[in-house]
């Protein structure tokens, strides 16, 4: 079931991995049969690297993304309480112990992001991604480092492209 285009941006509570897809179309690439060893190369090589680093980008800004509605709810939620409270005359010691411990669990969440790990790990996945996106069509196109050698010389500088970018993203 597709979710309404209303919630579509919103974080997903549990996070489920998309499944992968190709940087060009089958039906595309399907188009250009001269360039079938390469699609094949890059399916092999370039591919795996890729999906792994868009992933994790993905499910670090789906982390960050649920950190920052948590803090809008939960900080309208607090107000809202005090509001209550306000408006009873005080001395709810109910109303005030709740707010007390959603006023507490916010600071924790708002100190987490502060820090900024989901964030800082959605930039360094999506960087890696958007460079190994950027490799793959520099390297159909034949051009940059890949532009006037023989395949064994553009195979090498592909492997070296990719093992530049093969760190775990929460070691860039």
């Amino acid at each position: 079931m597709t979710r309404p285009a209303l919630l579509k941006r919103l974080p997903r509570l549990v996070w489920q991995p998309r499944e992968p897809q190709p940087l060009i179309a089958p039906k595309d690439r399907a188009r250009y049969p001269e360039l079938e060893r390469d699609f094949a190369l890059l399916d092999e090589l370039l591919l795996p690297p890729f999906h792994a680093r868009d992933g994790d980008a993905l499910e670090a800004q789906n982390a960050f993304w649920r950190q920052q509605l948590l803090l809008i709810v939960g900080g309208t939620a607090a107000t809202v309480l005090g509001i209550v409270q306000a408006s009873l005359g005080g001395g709810v010691v109910a109303l005030g112990g709740a707010e007390a411990v959603l006023a507490s669990l916010l600071t924790w969440v708002a100190v987490s992001a502060r820090a900024g790990e989901s964030h800082r790990r959605y930039l360094t996945g999506r960087l890696q991604a958007e460079r190994l996106r950027s490799e793959y069509f520099v390297f159909l196109a034949r051009a940059g480092a890949y532009a006037g050698v023989d395949d064994e010389t553009r195979v090498r500088t592909l492997r070296a492209a990719i093992d530049e970018l093969d760190v775990a993203p929460e070691d860039a």
